[in-house]
């Protein structure tokens, strides 16, 4: 099954829609089929008779729910070739090994900074931000992303860290 973003919106719409439909005509049926003075057995009986017809309708919507919403789960994505690649970050530049990767592949960015924070942000061959993660003196913050696209990708820092902040730019290459 192949649905796209706005069509499991609608599809959630249209559960919500049928469950909130389903819970007005019973309330409408209960209160159109209320009589005083009704005998306490026949209420418990048919109290009962709906409260098993509802968690029985509430297990069939939910199970086929969470079955249809498993593919949209992010599992078994990092399967496939990994990819280790260290990035320091040291004013006003990026030191990073190695510095390309096959298309498809797994890449798990171990970043530190050897002076001040910074903001690694990657972006992909069409400009796009793809990732960011801190970079910290004293501490390794890992990064994973699934490089499918080749091309050039852009390091960038994401925060201000001086006065060449805005030169602190890394190519890094995602080969066919």
């Amino acid at each position: 099954m192949n649905l796209s973003f706005g069509s499991f919106q609608i599809a959630v719409l249209v559960g919500f829609l049928v469950v909130s439909t389903c819970l007005v005509a019973i309330f409408a049926a209960v209160a159109r089929n209320s009589r005083r003075n009704v005998a306490y057995d026949a209420v418990v009986d048919t109290g009962y008779r709906l409260r098993r017809g509802w968690l029985v309708f509430l297990v069939v919507l939910l199970g086929t729910g969470l079955v249809l919403s498993l593919s949209f789960m992010p599992y078994g994505e990092t399967a496939g070739p990994t990819a280790q690649v260290k990035v320091t970050a040291y004013q006003f530049n990026w030191s990073v090994s190695p510095e390309k990767v096959p298309a498809g592949t797994q890449v798990d960015f171990e970043v530190t900074s050897s002076d001040v924070n910074h903001g690694l942000g990657l972006y992909d061959p069409d400009g796009v931000l793809v990732g960011n993660v801190q970079a910290m003196p004293d501490y390794e913050n890992v990064m994973s992303l699934r490089l499918d696209k080749p091309g050039t990708y852009i390091f960038g820092c994401l925060e201000y860290c001086g006065l060449r902040h805005h030169m602190m730019l890394r190519e890094f290459e995602v080969t066919p």
